[in-house]
């Protein structure tokens, strides 16, 4: 059981160093002029538990902090045992809210300023922070989710209560609604550390419901790839390429990976939840030295029957709370196995579709290779073609050029044609004959010239860039 600290503490330099570095960025989009809040209201005797949520207005948020503890509900007078302040979007409506003046007017009020910001500075966790002005407050963070701050203190003459701030996201806000409103004993819900208690089952049901999805993905791709052993499968198998399912694996892990963070998480806060479990008595304790502050202002026998009253509920309370949170750790349990479990299909899921895509790309080489082949065999072909025409080539061209020479008009054949008849077979040649050559012999020696030049100009355009790639770098003193 806790101690009870002796007077008020102040708030710890420690939360006051990290409550000034925020590491929460979501509440930073326009706000509407409303404010989002739950009531819970009992009856000590009937333990009757009423719950109401309702949307208020900026101009009434003074008059609903100042309402009265205690309110007639089911022919019966109910006292007020939370209230709480819902942070962000509304899922109903869209909307954002409450305002930063309207915020901080509450958290003011409520004397949880601090405890709001230290859960804003965390990205997990839960912590009970020092008293401040005599009231003890607690938070609760997962980010990105959640960040609540919370207070339990005496309220006047009616007992304790508690008052918080709770900062959730669209899908998380409606679960911890949903659990608030099912049906809890008035013991458990009044206890300082129900809100801890709600965050604890909305976390772990939050993984119940992840890893039921991360098992139908692996299903799925079991029956594609075919790696189980399971005789009796129904589902389709995953439809995709193989590289889509490995990256669909590869997320089911990592979400896998954050299921073992919110279970460590849920872990913290059920222990955190039993180690503070007797701050119930504290709380009602000095609730009790309030009163007899206020002794003018109550009636005896109303003073003597709360304090009787407090006392039995806080003893309930704390035992109600300690076996739903062995119970809960009991579940932790199986769900830490089961977490591992389906980590390791997963991480056989992902080896077979890792080879599966390495036999496929295997497959597509032998058949690139193949082509190649196949085209190195038909280029072989051409090249043989090739050699053919060339040797064709080879044999008609020197006739063509002496045909083509001879039908230049570099010869006189007209004075061969009149020695004829004389045994010679001599043909004279004309002026253009020389002509012909001084002209052609420049010419092919220097289209060879320029064709030289250009070769070496690319040799050394080379070798000056692989010079300038293999230099080592300067080092700079």
């Amino acid at each position: 059981m806790a101690n009870c600290p002796e007077g008020d503490q102040d708030l710890g330099d420690i939360h006051r160093h990290f409550g000034s570095h925020s590491l929460w960025d979501k509440y930073s989009v326009p706000k509407s002029p409303t404010i989002d809040v739950t009531e819970v209201w009992g009856h000590d005797s009937s333990g009757s538990l009423v719950v109401e949520n309702k949307t208020l207005s900026s101009m009434d948020l003074v008059n609903w902090l100042n309402e009265a503890p205690e309110k007639f509900l089911l022919s019966e007078t109910h006292r007020r045992i939370a209230r709480l302040v819902w942070v962000g979007e509304n899922p109903k409506t869209s909307r954002w809210s409450p305002s930063r003046s309207d915020l901080s007017h509450i958290l003011e009020t409520w004397n949880i300023q601090h405890a709001f910001d230290y859960a804003q500075s965390c990205f997990a966790g839960v912590s009970a922070l020092p008293q401040l002005d005599g009231v003890r407050s607690f938070t609760t963070t997962y980010h990105p989710k959640l960040a609540i701050a919370w207070s339990h203190g005496a309220t006047g003459s009616v007992g304790n209560s508690t008052q918080g701030v709770m900062f959730a996201g669209a899908e998380q806000r409606v679960e911890l609604v949903r659990t608030l409103e099912s049906r809890w004993t008035f013991e458990l819900a009044a206890h300082a550390m129900f809100p801890a208690f709600l965050c604890s089952l909305v976390l772990a049901s939050e993984f119940d419901a992840t890893a039921g999805g991360i098992k139908s993905d692996v299903r799925e791709v079991e029956v594609r790839t075919g790696h189980h052993r399971f005789s009796h499968r129904q589902e389709q198998p995953a439809a995709g390429e193989l590289g889509h399912l490995s990256a669909r694996m590869s997320g089911c892990a990592a979400k896998l990976a954050n299921g073992t963070r919110k279970l460590k998480v849920v872990a913290a806060l059920n222990e955190f939840i039993l180690e503070h479990s007797g701050d119930e008595q504290c709380t009602n304790s000095r609730g009790r030295d309030e009163l007899v502050a206020w002794g003018s202002k109550l009636e005896p026998t109303r003073h003597s029957s709360a304090t009787i009253s407090s006392d039995s509920h806080a003893g309930s309370g704390k035992s109600l709370l300690t076996h739903h949170i062995h119970l809960m750790q009991h579940r932790l349990q199986m769900q830490l196995v089961d977490n591992e479990y389906v980590q390791q299909r997963v991480q056989v899921q992902i080896a077979a579709l890792f080879h599966l895509i390495a036999q496929q790309d295997n497959s597509i080489a032998f058949e690139t290779a193949s082509s190649t082949r196949s085209i190195a065999h038909s280029s072989q072909q051409d090249s043989s073609s090739m050699k053919m025409l060339a040797l064709v080539a080879m044999f008609f061209l020197p006739p063509s050029f002496v045909a083509a020479l001879f039908s230049t008009p570099l010869f006189d054949w007209d004075a061969a044609s009149q020695t004829a008849d004389h045994e010679s077979i001599g043909v004279g040649i004309r002026p253009q004959f020389k002509l012909f050559w001084a002209v052609t012999i420049p010419i092919t020696a220097l289209t060879f010239v320029v064709y030289g030049m250009g070769i070496l100009v690319q040799k050394r355009k080379l070798n000056a860039s692989q010079r300038l790639t293999s230099k080592p770098l300067e080092t700079v003193p």
